[in-house]
């Protein structure tokens, strides 16, 4: 189920993010008023248009969002991989889940020694 919805999400993801999207979409609110126009816009109508716009705005908020959650994860992975890997202190790993005042003396302690170095 899990691999069905990523496949789902990613590609609803890269279709709404896809170039032809915002000419259709100009293209398809020309043809909805035309129509509109044609029937004197009748209140039905503008329930619809809020209705569905406020549905399909909410469905790709929710889609992108799980997208870029799933690829933020990746990158602090990647990320903590190469501090392993590389010279620097592991108290660098996974430093996003620390609160703001940990990673602002973290900031200040790199910076301090930085400028220590350039001297």
């Amino acid at each position: 189920m899990r691999w069905r919805f990523r496949q789902i999400s990613d590609l609803a993801v890269l279709w709404a993010g896809h170039r032809v999207v915002p000419v259709t979409l100009i293209a398809f609110v020309a043809i909805w008023a035309a129509v509109g126009l044609s029937f004197s816009f009748p209140r039905q109508w503008f329930l619809l248009t809020n209705m569905v716009g406020t549905l399909i705005v909410f469905f790709i908020l929710l889609l992108v969002q799980h997208s870029q959650n799933r690829d933020m994860a990746a990158l602090h992975a990647k990320l903590d991989e190469l501090i392993r890997s590389s010279e620097a202190g592991n108290h660098w790993i996974a430093a996003e889940k620390k609160d703001a005042d940990a990673i602002e003396g973290m900031r200040q302690q790199h910076q301090g020694q930085t400028s220590e170095s350039a001297n």
